[in-house]
């Protein structure tokens, strides 16, 4: 289990197509569950009962509701478990069974006893941006949050649209770049920082992706 939120670690976790079993089907474990069908994962929700958009979702396929209560080998072959009954005993017996079977557990009611927790995110296109502050201060997230999703448009100054194609052609020249070796075989050190300064987030605002990954390109070598 983690320990003080000083020690954390920020990672994303790769939920696509992997099982994750969300324990209770209240409003917190419907936001977990939705969080985690966006994410491309294979939702399992178990709850005697669920709010509207649990069922329905079920209905529809997103998710596979399991109508009854918790059992330990629910979480056999997960990979994440979502304790959020709000009922202590048993979010307690979710977490043993997340040891028993090696499963990273989020815990709704004590955060600080879980593995993990679920960030406020803010999304542009392929871009996301995180804000966390563990599990000490989940206000302090939600009106961070809200200050920095207000003002990320005027940062960035480039829409979802924009930041997928400066995505593209960024991923387009490291592919091409990533087999560069220094005389001594090492891998070339480039200076991204530097290479994308304004002139190529111009080009990609007025949607010439092609001149910006030529200049990109131009830039990276020359560094």
């Amino acid at each position: 289990m983690a320990g003080a939120t000083t020690a954390t670690l920020a990672v994303q976790l790769d939920v696509v197509g992997r099982r994750c079993v969300v324990i209770g089907a209240g409003p917190v474990g419907a936001r977990r569950a939705s969080a985690l069908v966006v994410a491309g994962a294979d939702v399992v929700v178990v709850a005697p009962r669920a709010v509207a958009s649990v069922s329905e979702a079920a209905a529809a396929g997103g998710v596979t509701w399991e109508q009854r209560r918790f059992v330990a080998d629910d979480l056999a072959g997960a990979v994440l478990a979502v304790a959020a009954t709000g009922v202590a005993a048993v979010d307690e017996s979710v977490s043993a069974a997340a040891v028993e079977h090696g499963v990273l557990v989020n815990r709704a009611d004590r955060a600080e006893r879980g593995d993990l927790w679920f960030p406020a995110v803010l999304h542009r296109g392929p871009l996301s941006v995180s804000v966390s502050t563990g599990a000490a201060a989940p206000a302090v997230t939600r009106l961070l949050a809200g200050v920095l999703d207000a003002a990320l448009d005027d940062v960035l100054q480039l829409d979802a649209t924009q930041i997928a194609g400066l995505v593209e052609v960024v991923a387009e020249v490291r592919s091409e770049l990533r087999e560069q070796r220094d005389g001594d075989g090492s891998p070339v050190r480039l200076d991204w920082r530097s290479a994308l300064d304004g002139s190529i987030l111009d080009l990609v605002r007025q949607g010439r992706k092609s001149e910006a990954k030529e200049r990109l390109l131009a830039c990276l070598s020359s560094s």
